[in-house]
């Protein structure tokens, strides 16, 4: 049954410049990209998957007033996905180039723009139920606007009980012990692929095992919390947080085997179909293993907004069972 809640998207959408090269240049060199495109991106790709889910979804971040925010908003109306965040005028939204190269890896070059200047005190005002299904990125942590806004906000929703994802991101080295403090008041689930989880470890002067279910029940021993480690085509772990010490183990949650040819998005169309199976009241572990398959399949297109219908998402997830 669906839920009564709102998916709520509390991070950035961008627009993606992607290119596919043979190879990264050499610095000062220049090379021709095989593929380009110009998409929304960031939390564009989160919201699409989530509507893909058919979750009733807002984008709850701030956009601006130029050619590079009239992508993202057409980008956002043409999905069904309700802009309900500030509208900053006199600023553009940013910018990502995104470089993928034949193996599926991808680097990335970002502006700051209008996304990344939320108003100190919009989340505080903005009314949320415990119903909703609320994401964090912790790309929001880098830009100091938007830490202020969700810091504030954290501590004023400290007493709320509903769902929050927090997906960690690549810039988990920019959290600060203020923005880890706050993030836990809500009591989110983390979730953090191979690399994010290594370096948590080690900021925690936790053993930064092999063992990726250890690694798992260890942060979210030491967070307090629950905790997804994302290992790729390996599948990925889940802890709840408790301190049962020897008796405590991780979850295995199964993923699909498939040729990647784009990683960009997959952790993404993972989030998005998440958030969505929690709202409408799937059960977490299903949840989660119906997100694997959204993060596997996406991989096998270019382009990061690519992941399937609930159909076929559906489909792999009863072969995994």
């Amino acid at each position: 049954m669906m839920s009564k809640g709102r998916f709520l998207h509390l991070g950035q959408v961008i627009v993606d410049f992607t290119l596919l090269v043979d190879r990264l240049p050499e610095r000062g060199g220049d090379i021709f990209a095989s593929r380009s495109g110009v998409h929304a991106g960031g939390g564009y790709n989160v919201l699409y998957a989530a509507r893909k889910m058919g979750a009733e979804s807002f984008y709850v971040g701030a956009i601006g007033d130029g050619a590079m925010a009239d992508v993202a908003r057409k980008a956002l109306d043409d999905i069904g996905v309700h802009v309900s965040g500030v509208q900053l005028n006199g600023v553009d939204t940013g910018i990502c180039v995104a470089m993928t190269e034949p193996d599926g890896e991808r680097t990335f070059v970002s502006t700051r723009g209008a996304e990344t200047m939320v108003p100190h005190d919009f989340y505080e005002n903005f009314e949320i139920s415990d119903d909703d299904v609320i994401y964090l990125s912790g790309y929001s942590f880098s830009h100091v606007d938007n830490r202020t806004a969700l810091e504030r906000f954290a501590r004023s929703h400290a007493h709320r009980t509903g769902f929050t994802l927090f997906d960690v991101g690549p810039m988990v080295a920019d959290l600060t012990d203020e923005s880890i403090e706050a993030i836990s008041l809500l009591h989110p689930l983390w979730s953090v692929n191979e690399r994010e989880s290594a370096i948590l470890c080690a900021r925690f002067a936790l053993e930064a095992t092999d063992d990726y279910a250890q690694r798992c029940v260890l942060l979210a021993q030491y967070l307090h919390a629950a905790v997804l480690v994302r290992a790729g085509s390996k599948g990925a772990w889940f802890y709840d947080g408790s301190t049962n010490n020897e008796a405590s183990y991780a979850v295995a949650i199964p993923t699909p085997t498939v040729h990647a040819i784009d990683t960009n998005g997959a952790g993404d169309a993972h989030a998005g179909v998440l958030c969505a199976a929690v709202l409408e009241g799937m059960e977490l572990v299903d949840s989660l293993m119906l997100a694997n398959c959204a993060g596997a399949l996406s991989t096998q297109e270019y382009g990061p907004a690519t992941c399937p219908n609930r159909d076929v998402l559906e489909k792999v997830k009863a072969a995994l069972v």
